[in-house]
């Protein structure tokens, strides 16, 4: 899951790669410096042993000057040292132990013979690094020369090498990474701002595109064909809204003149019952049709730039109100209670009339789905700069499994079922709210009940909107008091 991202797996990548590659460097960097200090460290040896050769090859029959030459000449003792002339198994001069006490000289074995001229391998005896070359004296003797010095100095060296690169090492591979993960953030920026882009975009605002980035090509190509992508979605999508109002307009005066000519033939000269009752469907599916279209009209309106125009200032309470004194017939015939609003007057900036549809519809729906002898209630109110209202009823409830979709275009959720139908109020309710930038929500459960809440924009720098909120927040505290 963490590494489901783009940027999550670059980094990882990258963060890996960089850790191969610096385990690769330090790997290399403390072998090549431990094999450089030991090969320095051997050519200082051979160069030694000549050095001793030179210095006493004349006073090998002399064992007390030879002594006193090399210990002036060398310090092997002081300077961590070991020295030892030998003639075959004889030896002719060995230095002491070392002032250090790395090594014991006393213990140090005798190297296997060597030809004339030839520099023996370099070999490791605890902490000492020895080595043997041969010579020949003026007598023809072959004479050896062993050379040692302690190794603890290049150890070190070599363990604060290794210290230094395990500890630093990390450190730069981090700082490394972090460099990775703004690098990647900022040159995944034209791609976050084209993600928040269209997430905002609706086609409420057809000429809205995604912002295209002039820093990477491939980005910018990208931007550039989901924009040409957006317009071709937006043509398709005019035309379908062009053709749905189009249709609507087209059908409804037909349909005007085959509902008046079917009126007419109904309140003329008595009719045979099946005739009279076949007309009587057909005037009703006809009135069925024509609200329809008109509420296809509706919603094209809504759709249109004419729908986002900025509206007058309306009271919702008093709306609300005005709303439930022309409904409450209805209510009544079901014997249903229906709460007025109370509280403050809530102004918000819309179109009246289409508020007050949205009003209509929430309540006829209400009243309609709610059985005999329950209870509606409208409430409206204030919720930071939105003003609300709110329908409550204790009807039958919808089912969770249709919420997503009771709001969609045609689409009816019965008593029994929920199937496809002519269903357009509550999609024009949302069309409504979108159009005045608000919107409505459902809260809704089997046998329980539903409640519709419609959020539209306060008029902005109403004061009667500032006393209410006052007052409200006085009646909160009064309420926690």
């Amino acid at each position: 899951m963490i590494l489901r991202s783009v940027t999550s797996r670059l980094v990882f990548f990258y963060c890996l790669l960089l850790v191969v590659l610096g385990g690769a460097f330090l790997a290399f960097t403390v072998l090549s410096f431990q094999h450089y200090t030991r090969e320095t460290l051997t050519s200082i040896l051979s160069i030694r042993a000549q050095e001793v050769w030179n210095v006493s090859g004349d006073m090998l029959d002399r064992p007390i000057r030879l002594q006193d030459t090399i210990e002036r000449r060398f310090a092997p003792e002081s300077q961590d040292r070991f020295i030892r002339i030998r003639a075959g198994t004889v030896i002719l001069y060995q230095s002491g132990n070392p002032t250090s006490s790395e090594f014991s000289a006393s213990s140090v074995p005798v190297l296997p013979p060597i030809t004339d001229g030839k520099v023996s391998p370099a070999r490791m005896l605890g902490n000492l690094l020895i080595l043997s070359r041969s010579f020949r004296n003026p007598d023809g003797h072959l004479v050896s020369v062993d050379a040692g010095q302690s190794y603890r100095f290049a150890r070190t060296l070599q363990q604060q090498l290794a210290t230094s690169l395990f500890v630093g090492l990390p450190l730069l591979l981090l700082l490394a990474a972090l460099a990775g993960v703004v690098l990647m953030r900022r040159a995944l920026t034209p791609v976050e701002a084209m993600i928040n882009a269209a997430e905002t975009y609706t086609f409420n605002d057809p000429r809205k595109r995604l912002p295209t980035s002039h820093t990477e090509p491939r980005i910018e190509a990208l931007g550039l064909a989901l924009n040409r992508m957006l317009d071709r979605l937006d043509n398709a999508y005019s035309h379908a809204s062009r053709f749905s109002a189009d249709a609507a307009h087209e059908l409804r005066t037909p349909l005007t003149i085959i509902r008046g000519e079917l009126e007419l033939v109904a309140s003329g000269q008595k009719l045979p019952p099946d005739i009279d009752n076949a007309i009587s469907n057909a005037l009703e599916e006809m009135t069925r049709l024509s609200g329809i279209v008109d509420s296809l009209i509706t919603l094209s309106r809504m759709e249109s730039l004419w729908g986002k125009q900025a509206h007058g200032p309306v009271d919702l309470t008093a709306l609300a109100d005005e709303t439930i004194e022309q409904m409450n017939l209805l209510a009544e015939e079901k014997h249903i209670a229906l709460k007025r609003p109370s509280g403050p007057l809530v102004v918000v900036a819309g179109d009246r009339d289409r508020l007050k549809q949205i009003l209509v519809n929430l309540i006829d729906n209400a009243i309609k789905y709610t059985p005999d002898g329950g209870r509606v209630a409208v409430e409206t109110g204030i919720d930071g700069d939105m003003g609300f209202v709110a329908v409550d009823d204790s009807g039958i409830g919808i089912d969770p499994a249709h919420h997503d979709r009771v709001f969609d275009r045609f689409y009816r959720v019965t008593p029994d079922r929920g199937d496809v139908g002519a269903g357009l109020g509550l999609a024009i309710v949302k069309s409504i709210c979108n159009a005045h930038g608000g919107s409505v929500t459902l809260r809704s459960a089997p046998e329980i009940g539903s409640r519709f809440r419609v959020e539209i924009p306060l008029l902005s720098g109403s004061s009667e909107n500032k006393m209410a909120a006052a007052e409200s927040a006085a009646a909160t505290g009064a309420l926690v008091r």
